[in-house]
């Protein structure tokens, strides 16, 4: 009898759009070291890019106030792409926060987040 190997399972593929360079890479970073593979978006146009050519993307993560199309509409697109990724939004403005609309697809981090807080959300949205 072969002892027979797995290949090891990927880890999940997170999509994060942020139109602040520091907070992107910052964000990035965080999560890159949580364990995930992530691919990064400057703006909504960027990301439904990446959604339209890469094969895996399992989360998107977005900030919500973009130039061009803000994080609840980007989301709206990417579920017609995609209909299987969560959504977590991030917003620095308090009054979004409180206003999200009935349709949000995930949860709204407020800036700036803890990174255990992330990770979590991370967790909860991908089902682990």
């Amino acid at each position: 009898m072969q002892n027979e190997q797995q290949a090891p399972a990927l880890p999940p593929t997170v999509l994060v759009v942020e139109d602040e360079t520091l907070v992107r890479l910052m964000t990035v970073s965080i999560i890159e070291d949580m364990g995930y593979r992530v691919i990064e978006a400057g703006s909504a146009e960027e990301a439904l890019e990446h959604v339209r050519s890469e094969p895996v993307i399992d989360l998107l993560f977005t900030d919500i106030r973009m130039p061009g199309l803000d994080g609840f509409a980007l989301a709206e697109r990417v579920r017609t792409l995609r209909p299987a990724i969560k959504v977590i939004y991030a917003t620095g403005y308090a009054e979004l926060e409180r206003t999200a609309p009935p349709n949000a697809l995930g949860p709204l981090l407020g800036k700036p987040y803890a990174p255990d807080r992330l990770d979590e959300e991370i967790r909860k949205s991908l089902g682990g």
